[in-house]
């Protein structure tokens, strides 16, 4: 002999089942979301390591071009320039004008 549910009886039953189906999909899902944010945070790390070492080679390039020889042209135009020649020009109008004085 069968047992006879109630309808109440019926609805509780699948209330139930469908509980415990939605339980175990609340959880599949938590797992995807974390699972998604751990990705998140290693994307984010990944990243700010590559604009790290982006920022260090282009510091070395810099250091690289600040080390470099310096040509010929620079080092001539970074010289002291020499004492003034003064020609017999100069010294026969500075004469006249200490005359003139």
């Amino acid at each position: 002999m069968s047992k006879v549910l109630s309808p109440l009886a019926v609805e509780l039953a699948s209330a139930r089942s469908s509980l415990s189906f939605f339980k175990s999909e609340v959880q599949y899902l938590a797992a995807k979301v974390k699972l998604e944010r751990i990705d998140a945070k290693s994307a984010k790390v990944a990243a700010r390591l590559a604009r790290r070492d982006v920022a260090i080679a282009k510091a070395q390039a810099k250091l690289d071009r600040l080390m470099a020889p310096v040509g010929a042209k620079a080092i001539k135009a970074n010289k002291k320039p020499s004492k003034a020649k003064t020609t017999k020009f100069a010294t026969v109008v500075s004469m006249l004008e200490t005359a003139t004085a």
